[in-house]
Order: structure tokens, then C-alpha cells, then sequence
């Protein structure tokens, strides 16, 4: 599992870059098979200025080339990844059992193979 972070309106410490490490590979551990990539964009939305202005977009890769995208937004950025974390969690997992289901529904109503048919004389 690939994790590559940016940051946009300050600087990316050691800190910060092993939190979100930390925070996604514990999130996705169990999915992680499943997981390409993820890529982390963090911002300060109003610069110096404070307030709610934290930005954490988080984007997956999944096989087939899909991909969860989850936008969190908070005062501060470790809650903001926290969150988003844990979001991204669940999206993931939601994400990856529909197309599971999916998967299984196509599998159902493929025809019968014409050999099944003849042997049991239809």
C-alpha cells in the first residue's frame, strides 16, 4: 500500500507525514490487499487566519481502476485526518462489497452451459 502526502499552505513535517501513515494503515490494514494506492492532499483553506479551514482529501485506488475519494474539513489538521481516516474506512469497505455483490449477480445469471443441459436432459 502505497501512501503519498502533499501539502498546499504549509510545510509537510516528519510529523505530520507519519500521522497519516500511521492513521490509514491502521484504517485499511484489513483491506489493504485491495488497496493500490492512496494519495493525501492537505490544505489551509484561509491561510493564517484560523477557523475551520483544515482540508484533508483523501483518494484511494482500487483494482479496475476505481477509485473512493472522501473531503473532510475541520479546525484542526491531525482531527481532519483522523476523521477522514476514518471515513475513508468506511467508504472503502462499502464500496468494495457492493462491487462484490455485483460481482456475484453477474456470476448468477451467466446461461447455462449448453453441456450442463445435456446431461441432465433438458
Amino acid at each position: 500500500m502505497q501512501i503519498t502526502t502533499r501539502t498546499q499552505g504549509f510545510e509537510l513535517s516528519d510529523a505530520i507525514q507519519s500521522f497519516v501513515r500511521n492513521r490509514l494503515h491502521v484504517a485499511l490494514k484489513r483491506l489493504s490487499y485491495q488497496v493500490i494506492a492512496i494519495d493525501v492532499f492537505a490544505r489551509d483553506t484561509n491561510g493564517p487566519k484560523g477557523g475551520i479551514d483544515k482540508q484533508v482529501l483523501i483518494r484511494v485506488q482500487l483494482p479496475n481502476r476505481q477509485t473512493v475519494t472522501i473531503d473532510t474539513v475541520h479546525e484542526n489538521l491531525y482531527a481532519a485526518i483522523e476523521k477522514g481516516a476514518k471515513r475513508t474506512k468506511r467508504a472503502v469497505r462499502r464500496h468494495l462489497r457492493k462491487a462484490q455483490h455485483i460481482e456475484k449477480r453477474r456470476l448468477r445469471d451467466l446461461p447455462r452451459d449448453n453441456y450442463l443441459e445435456s446431461i441432465h436432459g433438458a
